[in-house]
């Protein structure tokens, strides 16, 4: 089983901690980007928006679901129910 790597950062003036490069890199950073800091059972976790954002997309989905269009289904059970109705 290979370690994940841990780094050790030292807080500097105005609280400012640097980020390694390699974890920019992974986390799709750039200079000026926003960064997420969720707290976690156990201590915090580091992310990106648009990492953030797929995440919880990819929660949103259910199993067997994927390639459903959602926004159409929901238009045709509408328009079935209003034409059962008769409106």
């Amino acid at each position: 089983m290979t370690a994940l790597p841990s780094y050790h950062l030292k807080l500097q003036a105005q609280g400012r901690l640097v980020v390694p490069t390699d974890v920019r890199t992974d986390l799709g950073l750039k200079e000026g980007d926003e960064v997420i800091l969720l707290k976690e059972a156990g201590g915090y976790r580091l992310t990106s928006r648009s990492l953030l954002a797929k995440a919880l997309l990819g929660s949103l989905h259910k199993e067997g679901t994927q390639g459903l269009d959602l926004t159409a289904e929901l238009l045709s059970d509408r328009q079935a129910e209003t034409v059962q109705k008769g409106w």
